[in-house]
Formats: C-alpha cells, sequence, structure tokens
C-alpha cells in the first residue's frame, strides 16, 4: 500500500503549484510533508484562475470559483461595498465619510483618515505618505463629466469619464489633464480602461440592436503619451475581465494554470441580459460564460489567493 505521506517532495510541489486555492489551503492541512511542500510563499496567485465577488446586501458577499462552480458567503464591514483592485482589495465605506480597504480572505483592514464632505463632481485621491485625502479637480477648460474608471497605470492615475475623455493626474497642479477622446460612439456601447500586457487599453462591449445584449468587443490600444488609439485585433496569450470597478488581464504561459479560461478571450457582465460572457476575439463569438444555476450572475473581479499587505 502506498504511504502517500512519502511521496517524493518535488512531486508534491508540482502538485500543489497546480491547484486552485481552495484545494491547495485543504492540500497543506493533510499532513507536515505535503503542508512544507505547499508553501504560501510559492503560490502565484496570478497564474491560477480569478475568482468572481458579488456583494448581496447587509455587509455580506458571496464568492466564487469558477474552475469548481463552489460559492462561499462571507461577511464583509461596511454598508457600501466596491471591488478596488484585481488581487481581491475592496473599498468598504461607512455612511458617506467613514472608508477603509479590506481583504475578504486575510481579514486585514486598513482604515483611511476621514473625508470631509466636499462639493459634488470632486475627484479625490488619498495620498499614504501624506495620510490625508487630496481634492483633486479637473483642468479649468474641461468639461465636468462623471468618471466612469480609475486606474494606476504606468505611475499614472487614469481616468476615464463619460464624455469618452482619457485623462491623468497631474500631482504638481493637484488637477486632471485631458490626454485624448476615444472614437467610438459612446451611445453604441460602454468602455472600459484596463492594462494588459504592459499596455494600457481602452475596451468597449457594444450592444445590439435596440441597446440589446453585447454583440461584439473591440479593443484599442492607447498610447498617452501620443493621445492617440490603435485598434487590437488580437489579445495573444492574454485575456481581459472587464468590470465597473476594476477591470484587469491574465497571461498565459508555462506557469498559468488557468481552469475554465481561453487565451485571447474578454469576460464580462452583460447588463442587458444580466450574464456573464466571454467574447472571442478570434471568430467574434458571445457566449454565456456562467449560467444562473452555477454562480448567479456575477460581477467580475479577482479576488483569488493569498495576498499581501498593500502597505
Amino acid at each position: 500500500m502506498v504511504n502517500w505521506e512519502e511521496l517524493p517532495q518535488e512531486i508534491l510541489e508540482l502538485i500543489a503549484r497546480r491547484l486552485v486555492i481552495e484545494d491547495f489551503l485543504a492540500f497543506r492541512g493533510v499532513c507536515t510533508s505535503w503542508r512544507s511542500a505547499a508553501a504560501k510563499e510559492t503560490y502565484n496567485t496570478k497564474s491560477k484562475t480569478p475568482w468572481l465577488m458579488n456583494y448581496v446586501d447587509n455587509q455580506r458577499a458571496e464568492f466564487c470559483s469558477p474552475p469548481t462552480g463552489r460559492i462561499y458567503p462571507m461577511r464583509v464591514p461596511g454598508s457600501h461595498v466596491r471591488t478596488l483592485s484585481a488581487p481581491g482589495w475592496i473599498l468598504a465605506s461607512r455612511g458617506d465619510r467613514e472608508y477603509h480597504i479590506f481583504n475578504p480572505l486575510s481579514r486585514v483592514s486598513i482604515e483611511l483618515p476621514a473625508l470631509k464632505k466636499l462639493r459634488r463632481k470632486v475627484c479625490l485621491f488619498h495620498r499614504s505618505e501624506e495620510d490625508a485625502w487630496m481634492a483633486v479637480s479637473p483642468a479649468m477648460h474641461l468639461r465636468r463629466s462623471t468618471v466612469l474608471q480609475l486606474i494606476f497605470y504606468d505611475g499614472l492615475f487614469v481616468a476615464l469619464d463619460a464624455a469618452k475623455q482619457i485623462m491623468t493626474f497631474n500631482e504638481r497642479k493637484h488637477r486632471m489633464e485631458s490626454r485624448l477622446i476615444l472614437g467610438q460612439n459612446i451611445l453604441e456601447g460602454h468602455p472600459y480602461l484596463v492594462e494588459c500586457s504592459g499596455l494600457l487599453m481602452a475596451a468597449w462591449t457594444i450592444w445590439g440592436e435596440g441597446y440589446g445584449p453585447v454583440k461584439r468587443i473591440r479593443v484599442f490600444k492607447v498610447d498617452l503619451q501620443k493621445g492617440t488609439e490603435e485598434e487590437v485585433k488580437s489579445l495573444g496569450n492574454a485575456s481581459l475581465f472587464l468590470n465597473g470597478n476594476s477591470s484587469f488581464s491574465v497571461e498565459f504561459n508555462a506557469e498559468s494554470f488557468l481552469l475554465g479560461i481561453k487565451p485571447n478571450h474578454v469576460y464580462f457582465m452583460d447588463n442587458v441580459d444580466e450574464k456573464k460572457k466571454s467574447y472571442s476575439m478570434d471568430n467574434g463569438e458571445v457566449g454565456t460564460y456562467f449560467d444562473a444555476t452555477s454562480c448567479h450572475d456575477y460581477a467580475a473581479t479577482w479576488a483569488n489567493g493569498i495576498t499581501n499587505d498593500p502597505r
């Protein structure tokens, strides 16, 4: 009879690296030799399939593991929650002035300074080196508009507003400055900002006739220095996850083990029929990523793995 405790260490390590996070944690609990082969420091969360999160209500969230279809309910602090970043951090608020960032897996919570009430349509950034909020306004010549997305790319805060305008934050002047206006018609689809393979991308979900379900997706490479955009026909070995709060990309390489995800695809929530879907950049086909019986209808966000304290 085989003694599982005596399996060669290199085989145990190879198995551990290919496990999804919940199986990885169970693997560590089998025995001492298996635990030593599955060190937290060697687990690469970015090479695994992203989890999906849905904030239900009353401080309750549900997390779904796409490879297994398992759903994990969890309590999260705050009366209002938004995804913050791909590694799983979320922004939670109590009322309209108290904010903190929270990792639902590590349970680490970081309180932010109290926010004073400011006039509407003022963008805010938190600067950790000064431990204070900074009021940021658009340049005087820019038309005020609702900010749809905000990401940190290549050392810059980059914002996309409802007027299709991409802006970056000028720290010296404490204001946003326009870089370019996207060419797509805002009435035909919805834009997202996402970093992929070190490049800034603007992805558009294009609605069907009469604001019907999404029929296609167009992706553009954005050059902030030149103020230009160029359509991308293929994502190569990468795939995009689009979400109103935090979009991100994953890349397939020798270390990747992305069950249920295909390269050169875009995964998104279709807000028209409230289904999670995938779009093939190869042939333009739109398919359902999850049906209503597996993970319900979730907004895509990465809540995967063993994360580090961002401080």
